[in-house]
């Protein structure tokens, strides 16, 4: 039985242009890629059908389901090797894509990924090739394959550690998503391509590594889009760290404006990275087994209170449980229930001294867990939340730490209780720009006007 790899699946999906521009050194290079929202018109799964607030729903809808199988998802106790762990979210739960190649000359296929901070293995349906795109060739043949190599393997020259199995010289993945989705195949190395900004062609990284999917079942894969994952986690194998290689210096970025914005944004690599004001650093916490980016949460604060959380409630315990991530894969954040259930009785109290009116949101069809009744007036009542992390602290505005339903005359707390684990979800990171480090393992953040993410 092959391997399997362990992967939270995060929001970020990314699609079409790519842009890349070199440098003159050749350790130095930057590159960026156009981020599509999953709900714009420029998406290939685009409803014309549904409305924006359908739209918006519909990603409140994948926040509830993310959140039952993270709840229900494998914890990995610390040291335990990978063998066969669920990854926790369903396959399509995602809110961006991005466009790349594989291949050179008439071979070369275009694809749309599925952008995971948290997975450690970038994969695309291969064999065959399935909603892949031919650059050159009007005639293309739908099952012919881009000219990948396969990556061999032996007692002398094994796969990589961990998440790999050997089988006929190769090796082998298999990756099952909590769906019931699943994706098998082996490691092969390509040449990935990325539209240039520099005029109407493209430039190209070679020898990256990727997954080639032989067999795979997409549970509402919406004809079978996107066709993989472009893997950002923190393994050797994700497209983040082979990156190292050609010039990112291990770093990645990307900035998220409001949700239903037209504007369009970046995911940014290397040198093309431009951070403005102040900018804060938290450390990246490295943790066995797992591909996500922790940091450490100490407490959080409702405007000027501050809760006062025991220290360790946020850090991940030995069973593998606990711990805090940004996520761009999750819609809203999530707090373990015992933090989320104390920040609620904060904001009970904040809002009955205020004298507004508390709901049931589940009598008006929500997924929400704390409403009340809205007016105009009450968005200047509404507080402010700032996150206490290692070394920084990150304000929420209170448009982001809240959800107006103007059709229901409500206003809602707009984050979960998880049972495992607690996240900072893509709507409280909007307007804020998140830089990855990997080489110097740390979390930059500054706020930034994201509609205006030029390139």
């Amino acid at each position: 039985m092959a391997k399997t790899i362990y992967s939270y699946l995060t929001f970020l999906a990314i699609s079409i242009p790519l842009f890349s521009f070199a440098t003159t050194d050749p350790h130095k290079r930057s590159l960026s890629f156009e981020l599509i929202y999953r709900y714009s018109p420029r998406s290939p799964i685009y409803n014309l059908n549904l409305t924006n607030s359908q739209h918006f729903e519909k990603a409140l809808q994948f926040s509830e389901n993310r959140l039952i199988q993270l709840n229900n998802s494998e914890s990995i106790p610390m040291g335990h090797e990978i063998t066969s762990i669920q990854p926790s979210i369903v396959y399509h739960s995602l809110l961006y894509m991005v466009f790349m190649t594989l291949g050179t000359g008439n071979g070369t296929l275009g694809y749309y990924l599925s952008i995971d901070t948290g997975s450690g293995l970038t994969w695309t349906q291969c064999k065959p090739c399935i909603n892949c795109y031919p650059q050159n060739d009007p005639y293309f043949d739908p099952h012919q394959s881009p000219s990948f190599i396969d990556i061999s393997c032996s007692d002398q020259n094994p796969c990589p550690q961990g998440n790999y199995h050997c089988i006929n010289s190769l090796c082998h993945y298999e990756i099952p998503y909590v769906d019931g989705s699943h994706t098998s195949g082996t490691l092969s190395k390509d040449t990935f391509g990325f539209r240039s900004s520099h005029g109407d062609h493209f430039e190209f990284v070679n020898g990256l590594t990727f997954g080639c999917s032989h067999n795979s079942h997409l549970v509402a894969s919406n004809h079978g889009y996107p066709s993989g994952i472009m893997a950002l986690g923190s393994s050797g194998e994700s497209f983040a760290r082979q990156l190292i290689n050609h010039g990112s210096q291990g770093r990645f970025s990307y900035c998220l404006p409001p949700i239903g914005s037209a504007s369009t944004t970046y995911l940014r690599f290397g040198d093309n990275i431009v951070q403005r004001g102040v900018v804060q650093t938290t450390p990246i916490v490295p943790a066995q087994g797992v591909y996500v980016h922790y940091i450490i949460l100490n407490d959080i604060s409702i405007g000027t209170k501050r809760v006062g959380f025991e220290p360790h409630m946020f850090s991940r315990k030995p069973n593998g449980s606990g711990g805090f991530f940004v996520d761009s894969g999750t819609f809203l954040s999530r707090l373990i229930t015992p933090a989320f259930k104390r920040v609620k009785k904060v904001l009970r109290g904040y809002f009955r001294h205020r004298h507004l009116v508390e709901v049931d949101p589940q009598k008006y069809g929500l997924v929400f867990k704390s409403c009340w009744l809205f007016q105009p007036s009450y968005e200047l009542l509404m507080p402010t939340m700032t996150l206490h992390l290692q070394g920084a602290e990150m304000s929420i505005a209170s448009r982001k730490l809240f959800y107006i339903v103007r059709e229901k005359g409500l206003f809602c707390f707009a984050m979960l209780p998880s049972d495992n684990l607690s996240i900072l979800g893509a709507y409280q990171q909007v307007n804020i720009r998140f830089t990855y480090d990997l080489l110097q393992l740390q979390l930059a953040f500054n706020p930034e006007d994201c509609e205006h993410d030029s390139h």
